[in-house]
Formats: structure tokens, sequence, C-alpha cells
């Protein structure tokens, strides 16, 4: 009776240490502080894959943007820079939803320049000859 009842308090034992490592580990994965240390101001359109925003909480203070570079690296965005400005608009205006992050990255396409044109008196555009 007594081995009976040491062997179910071992696997009762057992069974408790197994979920207490299962929560702790959990628990760790847990982000406690910023992400972002150190941010840059600016970074090439082309060079970013991904990114998210998160937004000042309980855990840090300050709004955060990781941009995932299509080198795998990762690098934090100045939230107050001309660059981060844009994503932080963008990203409210999708909602955060991930599948608009691709318009948000999109190159700014500048206006292309156009050729001016002379008209001539009858107000028809024409060739310069050379």
């Amino acid at each position: 009776m007594a081995l009976h009842i040491s062997r179910i308090f071992t696997v009762l034992l057992l069974c408790g240490m197994i979920f207490a490592a299962e929560h702790t580990a959990e628990a760790t994965s847990v982000r406690e502080r910023c992400e972002c240390l150190e941010t840059v101001d600016s970074v090439r359109w082309r060079r970013i894959a991904d990114f998210t925003v998160t937004r000042e909480g309980p855990l840090c203070k300050y709004t955060q943007i990781v941009l995932t570079l299509k080198n795998k690296k990762e690098a934090c965005l100045n939230p107050d820079a001309k660059q981060g400005k844009r994503l932080q608009t963008c990203w409210r205006r999708i909602r955060g939803n991930p599948a608009g992050k691709k318009r948000c990255l999109r190159l700014k396409r500048r206006g292309a320049k156009r050729r001016s044109r002379t008209f001539g008196p009858a107000g028809n555009a024409h060739r310069l000859h050379t």
C-alpha cells in the first residue's frame, strides 16, 4: 500500500514539474521592455521586406517601428523621422492588417518629368526641328 502511494506521489510530482516547466517557458517569451534601443532615421525602401508598428504601452513608453530587411536583419526606425511618420500613417490607414503592409512599402513614385511643349499660334504643339 505504501509503495502504491509512493508511485502515485511520484507520478503527480512529475506531472507538476512538467506543467510548471511548460508554463515557465511560455512566460519567458513575453517581451518585458522596449525592443528598440537604437534607431535609424531612414532605410532605403527597396531594402525593407516587412515591418511592425508597436504603439506605446505598459511595457514600453515609446512607439516602436521594427523593420525586417531583405537580408533577414532587423532595424528599428525612428518614429519621429519622416519615413517613420509615413509608415505609422499607412499602418493606421490599413488598421494594422498584415495584408495591406505591402502597400505601405511600395516606393513613392515621383511624378515623371514632363517635356515642356511649345505651342504655335494655332495652339497646337509643334516639334522643334534641328
